[in-house]
């Protein structure tokens, strides 16, 4: 699995879309996570734990809040791999 920021990127928006009903082309780097359409904290929470799964990562509950657009949830990735491979 590539850990490349365009890489983590393009699956954060595949997961995203998947879960929200949602091409990934219509969702952006800058995109709020509470405002994209049919997000709510369930589905969210889904799309964290996919992403722990896929990338075989534990994130910090407070990043997971704290966490308020899809280039954060990439930073998240990132970091926690980053963390993980020290």
């Amino acid at each position: 699995m590539s850990f490349s920021p365009d890489a983590v990127l393009r699956d954060v928006r595949d997961h995203l879309a998947q879960e929200l009903y949602l091409t990934a082309g219509e969702i952006a780097e800058t995109d709020h996570l509470d405002e994209l359409p049919r997000a709510d904290s369930v589905r969210l929470l889904r799309v964290v734990s996919r992403l722990e799964r896929d990338y075989d990562l534990e994130f910090d509950d407070e990043q997971i809040r704290d966490a308020e657009t899809v280039a954060d949830l990439v930073a998240l990735v990132l970091a926690a791999h980053e963390a993980a491979t020290r």
